[in-house]
């Protein structure tokens, strides 16, 4: 078929049928999604891509659910910040509500056999989030995912599933009544891959990269290192999305969380009440903190190194002969603000004015996530 004959939309569900984004990054960029397919099917010497007919394909699948592309009002913006990594498009149960639920999805994850402990912190966070009104994201997998989506749902929240195989079957199997549940409850699920497609490890690494670059933040329930949870929560670290990593327990069913705090990639909390500052957190200089504003974690080239405690800032005016024996330290000639005095610490904590935190604005915080 011609390229000027080819729709955008199927030429997009033919190309993601075959490839990975990134394979097609430099090509897109260059040529249509039509002239890349046709360049394709040319190139192709075993004749599988001159056999495959886009618009039936696609026809035939979206008789199942609809194929979204980022022309589409229902796509989801955020995803744009994955680059050349960013989806095709997506496969969608519930597109009308997709929209709504995004602008404020918050993803809860972690283990599939996750401790006792664990799984009363999925609840406890899913439902704080769900009734603060962010939609609670997730996969369908058994432990954390599921008990996520449960919590969501007891408060009467939608939730947003994303699922690592077609849309025509749930992952696991055994979890299809939690997802018509979803669905039914005014909740979505999205896919990458179209109806039919089984679920395989590297469907389950795609999609908790798009799990994680849905959502204004990122929750890690439990997770062992290396796990499908893991992939999203190093996605957030790569995409400068808010983390939090509940505490290590010392069970190797933490060993993930352990990494991700050692390494100050993740705000170390178990409270509920921090998950819901986070999907407000923003980017500001250290010059133009407010008193009471959260400060999460100093901000560099590299991104976010997360403090050990976050803590609420009291600015005060800089005074290197206060006898505290931090501030008479700094030798930066530049405009230098004491953001806190004594607590958490029990010196002053000076910082360059045009240093960057990232912080939650005190008008954020109903509900205080830390005691001053």
């Amino acid at each position: 078929m011609p390229a000027h004959a080819l729709s955008e939309r199927a030429a997009r569900a033919a190309l993601a049928a075959h490839f990975a984004p990134g394979q097609l990054a430099t090509e897109l960029d260059e040529y249509t999604p039509a002239e890349v397919w046709d360049r394709r099917v040319r190139s192709n010497g075993s004749g599988l891509l001159a056999s495959y007919r886009p618009h039936e394909e696609l026809a035939q699948a979206e008789l199942t659910c609809p194929f979204i592309i980022p022309s589409d009002e229902e796509w989801p913006t955020a995803l744009a910040d994955l680059g050349p990594a960013c989806p095709l498009g997506l496969w969608v149960r519930g597109r009308e509500r997709l929209a709504r639920l995004t602008d404020s999805a918050v993803v809860v994850t972690g283990n599939r056999a996750p401790t006792e402990q664990a799984v009363t912190r999925a609840h406890d966070f899913a439902t704080a989030l769900a009734e603060a009104g962010h939609t609670v994201t997730a996969t369908l997998a058994y432990g954390v995912d599921s008990t996520a989506h449960q919590a969501a749902a007891e408060t009467g929240q939608a939730s947003l599933a994303v699922l690592p195989r077609g849309l025509d079957g749930a992952h696991p199997h055994a979890h299809a009544p939690l997802l018509s549940s979803i669905l039914d409850n005014g909740g979505a699920a999205v896919s990458l891959y179209r109806p039919g497609t089984a679920a395989s490890g590297a469907t389950l690494k795609a999609s908790a990269v798009v799990l994680a670059a849905l959502a204004r933040a990122v929750i890690l329930v439990e997770a062992l290192d290396h796990v499908g949870s893991m992939y999203a929560a190093e996605t957030a670290v790569e995409l400068h999305c808010p983390l939090l990593a509940a505490p290590a327990t010392g069970d190797v069913r933490s060993s993930g969380n352990a990494r991700l705090l050692d390494g100050q990639l993740a705000v170390n909390s178990p409270d509920p009440r921090l998950a819901l500052a986070l999907p407000h957190a923003r980017v500001a200089r250290a010059g133009d903190v407010a008193d009471g504003d959260l400060l999460l974690a100093a901000v560099g080239e590299q991104g976010a190194d997360y403090f050990n405690t976050p803590y609420i800032a009291h600015p005060e005016p800089f005074d290197p002969s206060c006898g505290c024996g931090v501030c008479c330290l700094i030798t930066d000639p530049g405009e230098v603000v004491v953001l806190s005095q004594g607590d958490p610490w029990e010196s002053c904590d000076p910082w360059p004015a045009n240093d960057l935190l990232l912080i939650v604005s005190a008008h954020r915080l109903t509900d205080r996530p830390l005691e001053e």
